[in-house]
This record gives structure tokens, C-alpha cells and sequence, in this order.
């Protein structure tokens, strides 16, 4: 997982450039130990930095983190409108 720190500097770089960041959380309620150091970017995005929100996006998936192989269910979260309105087709 990537930390709080190196979360903020991808945004920060990412607005720099006005480009897309993609993030790919599907393994993210898996936990290994008992403290979890998962920290999504949609933390980041809410509580530590002024960013263009509609250059991030997170996917998801139900299959591999939560060990269902065949169901295929996933997720895609975005404040970019057409971004949400292209993975609805």
C-alpha cells in the first residue's frame, strides 16, 4: 500500500500536470495483519488536499478482494461526469 505522504505528492503532481490518475484499489480490505495501513485516495482527496477531483478515479472489484473468482462485479468511482456516464455503456 502506499502512504499518506506519497498519496499526496501523486495528487499534487497530478494537478501539476492535469492529468488522469487511475487508481486501482481492488485489493483494498485485504489485510494480512491486524492493523490495517490501507489508505485509499479517496481519503486523501476528501481531508488533506486541494486537487481537480475530476482527474481521479478508483476502481473496484468484488471478485479478488473478497475471494469471489467468476463473480465479476465491479466498480468504478469518479467526480468526472463523463468518466461515469462512458463505464455506464
Amino acid at each position: 500500500f502506499l502512504d499518506r505522504e506519497t498519496l499526496k505528492d501523486i495528487v499534487s503532481f497530478i494537478n501539476e500536470k492535469n492529468i488522469h490518475l487511475v487508481c486501482d484499489e481492488i485489493y483494498a480490505a485485504t489485510v494480512f495483519t491486524k492493523e490495517s495501513s490501507f489508505v485509499s485516495i479517496a481519503e486523501i482527496i476528501d481531508q488533506d488536499i486541494a486537487c481537480n477531483r475530476n482527474l481521479i478515479h478508483i476502481v473496484y472489484s468484488l471478485s479478488k478482494d473478497m475471494g469471489f473468482p467468476g463473480f465479476r462485479v465491479g466498480i468504478i468511482y469518479s467526480y468526472n461526469d463523463q468518466v461515469v456516464s462512458c463505464a455506464r455503456k
